[in-house]
């Protein structure tokens, strides 16, 4: 077992002590992100139906929605113990998708019904894996997280990439609807995992650090990010993350126009799959390694300054492939290194913020970045400039300079506090 041990620990640069925790941790956020990719497929054949103002008027009542469901966990999570409120959610969520498959089945008018699962299902996709990682990063200090972040969300794209193998391998036994019971299935079988994990932590950690009660008030969760300036910096970095996605979206959908049906799903199936698996060999090799030894402001900074040069080269040839490879670059890069360093982020804050300030942060000022960005291209594109696809591009080079910029700040005063912590 040792050798077993140490040959882990040189390969991921985990310590022997922190491999249980690590190995359960892959395994929970694994589970979440099946359950999502199980009903994404679902999801994204939706919008085909609908027209260019519906999709947007579902991304704007996605922002709501969200903004109001972290309103309601914050009430929550004031009122309840920790240990409770973190399986809590995963139950909810399992509950609440089993009601939609009890409205399918009812006879529920399917048109509405859609597009409820659509809001709902995209407001579950950044809910879940915020409430894990609040979980989590209260567990690890600073240095234990650079070694062992970047493996534990290679389980995010480990469950990516089996959560859809599983749908089709069921697809012909398995109805739209009863896909909804294998999410809730999937998600209510992360409650032992929790258990477990729960037990391991309270081994490692003093009386002190188990402190699990929140302040009574919702509202302080909003007060430490108005007040906060790591916070306000970390919601303006996801807050011009969502603008380059906003952008390869808006491009990506451009230029697949050309391409069949059955053509754009091939390219796109190749991008998830291409994305997963490279996020999975660098969150195994490399992630880790370039938090410690270049620390937080490259591995923050990296991705977004590596996607902006891209940009103005895309800009001059505007070719899907090169979209295409651009998208996987940044989605790789994302989830490898700029999520997993983004995440460490949290261990340097305090419980309220990480259970309170930060589900506002990745659900509500995503969704609302979503909207922002996308309502702007509209403007400069077909809806009032009428700009061509080189300049948007450039544009987007000028949000990816700034999103670097932002990570260079958050990642210096990461690691300045870190050495003073140290002195």
């Amino acid at each position: 077992m040792l050798k077993h041990d140490n040959f882990f620990t040189q390969l991921t640069q985990i310590e022997p002590s922190e491999i249980k925790g690590a190995f359960v941790s892959f395994l929970f956020i694994f589970l979440l992100m099946a359950s999502y990719m199980i009903m994404k497929p679902v999801r994204d054949a939706l919008p085909s139906d609908w027209g260019d103002v519906s999709l947007a008027q579902q991304w704007t009542y996605t922002f709501i929605v969200s903004t109001i469901a972290v309103a309601i966990y914050n009430v929550f999570a004031s009122r309840i113990s920790l240990r409770k409120i973190v399986p809590g959610v995963f139950v909810f969520f399992a509950i609440s998708f089993l009601g939609i498959y009890s409205a399918y089945r009812a006879g529920v008018e399917v048109t509405f019904l859609g597009k409820v699962f659509y809001v709902w299902s995209s407001v579950f996709s950044l809910f879940h894996i915020s409430v894990f990682w609040s979980f989590i990063s209260q567990h690890y200090n600073k240095s234990e997280s650079k070694r062992v972040f970047g493996f534990i969300n290679t389980g995010a794209s480990a469950g990516a990439i089996c959560g859809p193998l599983l749908i089709i391998l069921l697809a012909k036994s398995m109805s739209v609807d009863n896909i909804l019971l294998v999410t809730s299935v999937v998600l209510i079988s992360t409650l032992p995992l929790i258990a477990i994990l729960n037990r391991h932590f309270d081994k490692k950690e003093t009386e002190g650090q188990r402190a699990v009660t929140l302040s009574s008030n919702p509202f302080t969760g909003f007060q430490e990010l108005l007040t906060h300036k790591r916070l306000l910096g970390i919601a303006l970095f996801i807050f011009l993350f969502t603008g380059i996605s906003a952008f390869l979206y808006s491009t990506q959908k451009e230029l697949l126009i050309e391409y069949s049906r059955v053509e754009r799903k091939q390219l796109l199936g190749s991008v998830e799959l291409a994305t997963n698996i490279l996020t999975i060999i660098i969150g195994i090799f490399a992630t880790n390694r370039i938090a410690r030894k270049f620390g937080m402001a490259t591995t923050l900074s990296l991705v977004p300054f590596i996607v902006g040069l891209l940009l103005l080269l895309l800009s001059a040839n505007p070719a899907i492939m090169l979209v295409l490879a651009l998208q996987v670059t940044r989605r790789a890069g994302n989830y490898a290194i700029t999520r997993p360093a983004r995440e460490i982020l949290f261990t340097a804050v305090d419980r309220e913020a990480r259970f309170k300030t930060k589900p506002f942060i990745d659900v509500a000022v995503y969704r609302g970045g979503d909207v922002f960005w996308i309502w702007l291209i509209a403007f400069l594109g077909d809806g009032w400039l009428d700009l061509g696809l080189a300049p948007l591009l450039w544009v987007a080079a000028a949000v990816a300079v700034a999103w670097g910029i932002v990570g260079l700040y958050l990642g210096r005063k990461h690691d300045a506090d870190e050495q003073d912590k140290e002195v």
